[in-house]
């Protein structure tokens, strides 16, 4: 129990420095959702789908996969926001890297959970290493 729960904390500050670094690293730059990139499929039909993202920053454009998601139980590809303009914090250094969106904190959460399923976990197998 012990080792899923730092487990589940080493991939809670993972994410947690993934969101920090793409928000400190980038500039805030106005794109819009073009479309939907599988990120990964899980048990019982749920897939997630991160957001794909068309920007402009310096007379370029870039298509850009942002890190913050949407998650669909039945299989099918989301209609959900597309064509929403949002900000986005983008690294022109690397351009190919993701992008995090600003205002979704929906990573945060899934991390915040996880840390805290980490830390109960640890708590209880030292309990009951006892």
């Amino acid at each position: 129990m012990i080792f899923i729960g730092l487990f589940f904390c080493v991939i809670a500050l993972i994410l947690i420095f993934i969101k920090v670094w793409c928000m400190v690293t980038g500039k805030l730059v106005e794109g819009s959702i073009v479309g939907y990139v599988r990120g990964s499929k899980g048990l019982y039909g749920f897939v997630g789908y991160n957001y794909r993202i068309r920007l402009e920053y310096n007379g370029e454009i870039y298509y850009s996969t942002s890190i913050d998601g949407v998650t669909v139980t039945n299989g099918t590809i989301p209609k959900k926001n597309l064509g929403a303009k949002s900000f986005v914090y983008f690294n022109p250094k690397s351009p190919k890297s993701r992008v995090a969106l600003k205002g979704v904190h929906r990573l945060e959460w899934m991390a915040f959970l996880l840390l805290v399923i980490g830390v109960v976990s640890i708590w209880l197998g030292l309990i009951l290493l006892e």
